[in-house]
């Protein structure tokens, strides 16, 4: 079993320090200090008022739609000035709303201002509206998201580079910076599915699991496992992320221990990070770094 890693989401973090953006960037310093191994962020570039509305109502979505959604790889840049060690990743980056040329040249760049620690989840998103505000096609986006990530890694790995896919090419196309790791980690935030996760060991390097898709989490780690051997890697390479919610007592209080308990247990399931958000433990700015300490611990509990 490979050793338990700790993620923590600076998604909606401000709320703990009066609405201060850089309250985020202090709250990353600290967690990188204390031990943290992947500081993470969120990503929608807006909605539309009928669909969230219908999101809240058939999905549960946490979010208000005047909730602020900072754009994710200027945030991670501002996080990367200031941590010396932590992973950097967006839980999903709706990356087919992004031109592909700009996205590699996005991540590259955050990559080197790290020295190396970005590991990037990417996904599709479910709002056909961030798509027509952006001017991109909500259809096939599945296959173009494979497609996208080929186009980056043939950028990120050759100068020139030339590619030609469905939607999108470019050829003898020089794009620099390249990142400093040789194979930059691409999580796949998609529903559990062999034809997913196919997708996944074709080009991707592991799966970011949405909470709702934890009923037979480990019967799905299994299928992404036999994918990856079936396409020639080693089933145990792939990162398996998953975001915890706390779980509450009878009165709505957070219970600290039964929420590290289902932490452990997606651990020995398969998953080699979980991901705590701040912001989803009702907790003051005070009690933030007892918080971050106590994520930092389950580390220890899983040896």
């Amino acid at each position: 079993m490979a050793p338990l890693e700790i993620g923590l989401n600076l998604l909606g973090a401000e709320a703990l320090y009066d609405g201060r953006a850089r309250s985020m960037i202090e709250l990353a310093a600290l967690a990188d200090r204390a031990g943290v191994d992947l500081i993470s962020t969120g990503d929608h570039l807006g909605f539309n008022a009928t669909a969230h509305a219908e999101r809240v109502r058939e999905h549960g979505f946490a979010f208000a739609l005047d909730h602020p959604w900072y754009e994710p790889i200027s945030l991670l840049s501002a996080v990367a000035a200031v941590t010396e060690r932590a992973m950097l990743g967006v839980s999903v980056l709706i990356a087919t709303v992004r031109p592909p040329v700009l996205l590699a040249k996005q991540i590259a760049t955050l990559d080197a201002l790290s020295d190396g620690r970005v590991a990037i989840g990417m996904g599709v998103g479910w709002q056909e509206a961030e798509y027509t505000a952006t001017n991109m096609p909500f259809d096939a986006r599945f296959g173009r998201m494979e497609e996208t990530v080929a186009a980056c890694r043939e950028l990120w790995t050759k100068a020139p580079a030339t590619f030609r896919g469905r939607d999108f090419s470019f050829y003898d196309f020089h794009c620099l910076p390249q990142p400093m790791q040789d194979r930059l980690p691409v999580l796949f935030g998609f529903g559990p599915s062999r034809r997913n996760f196919e997708r996944i060991a074709r080009v991707a390097d592991g799966w970011t699991v949405n909470p709702t898709d934890m009923a037979a989490f480990a019967e799905n780690v299994a299928l992404l496992r036999e994918c990856f051997t079936e396409h020639g890697r080693d089933p145990h390479s792939a990162r398996i992320q998953v975001s915890v919610i706390p779980e509450r007592d009878a009165n709505g209080t957070v219970n600290l221990d039964a929420t590290a308990e289902k932490a452990l247990r997606w651990h020995r399931a398969g998953a080699t990070v979980v991901v705590f958000r701040p912001a989803a433990f009702a907790v003051g700015a005070e009690q933030v770094p007892a918080l971050v300490e106590w994520m930092v611990g389950l580390k220890e509990e899983a040896r």
